[in-house]
């Protein structure tokens, strides 16, 4: 798996923008994909070996917890997983994550977040 940030001189940045515009009302964020940027830990996914865009996780502190947002292209269920699984492994506390959509949240459920509530997941730190 390849991973890059938007400080990487390969980034794909338009590639990122036109997906998360493609996808905004799905997303329910902020507006401006560059502000997102900014405030952000954003990071970009491709499955190396077949040189595929998967899509991207961003990170982000809210009300002292840190959370997790993303989007990607479609039929990269399994891929999405994983990229969840890995980057959860990057920081030394809980995430949390809210969604409405059902195949995110079936996607956190397997990659280790437990439901809190209706649309609210959390993974412990040390938890598979």
């Amino acid at each position: 798996m390849l991973v890059l940030i938007p400080r990487d001189s390969n980034f794909n940045y338009k590639e990122c923008r036109n997906l998360y515009y493609k996808y905004f009302k799905q997303i329910g964020d902020i507006p401006d994909f560059d502000l997102i940027l900014k405030t952000t830990m954003f990071y970009s996914f491709f499955e190396e070996k077949k040189n595929k865009f998967i899509g991207c996780l961003y990170f982000y502190e809210r009300q002292r917890k840190l959370y997790v947002n993303g989007y990607s292209n479609r039929n990269c269920h399994l891929e999405n997983i994983e990229c969840l699984k890995v980057s959860s492994n990057w920081f030394s506390c809980d995430i949390w994550a809210q969604t409405n959509h059902r195949t995110a949240a079936i996607c956190l459920l397997r990659a280790g977040f437990k439901k809190v509530n209706n649309n609210t997941y959390v993974k412990k730190k040390g938890e598979n």
